[in-house]
């Protein structure tokens, strides 16, 4: 009755831990598709902006090539701001903005950024 009892309790051990490791590999798994969408789709809106810019530059329209990409830093400065208050102001994060841009990060930790707002461009090829 012992032996049969302990063979239960290991089995059950062993298919407990299995699947601990089998859930532990799927949320690696699952988290880095994440961060591989998340480039994309980066790359992807980046794209898009230089393209736009790109576009307005080759028609000399360089007010509105200007007030593109001015809006668009100032997004995502915005967008720095708000994740890396949501990061936790991780030491590694920190270390890499400040030795890129130690003015940006003051401005980022003094919560002076700028507000984002609708603005529209216009272009009129010449």
């Amino acid at each position: 009755m012992f032996r049969s009892r302990f063979v239960i309790v290991t089995a059950i051990g062993v298919l407990f831990f299995g699947l601990l490791v089998a859930a532990y590999r799927f949320g690696q798994w699952h988290k880095h598709g994440d961060v591989h969408y998340t480039q994309a789709m980066l790359a992807f809106a980046n794209y898009k902006t230089y393209a736009l810019i790109t576009d307005y530059l080759e028609k000399k329209c360089y007010e509105a090539a200007l007030t593109e990409a001015r809006e668009t830093r100032d997004l995502q400065v915005r967008l720095l701001a708000d994740n890396f208050r949501e990061a936790g102001n991780k030491p590694k994060l920190l270390a890499y903005i400040k030795l890129r841009d130690p003015q940006l990060l003051n401005s980022v930790q003094s919560g002076q950024v700028p507000e984002v707002r609708p603005f529209t461009t216009t272009c009129r090829s010449q």
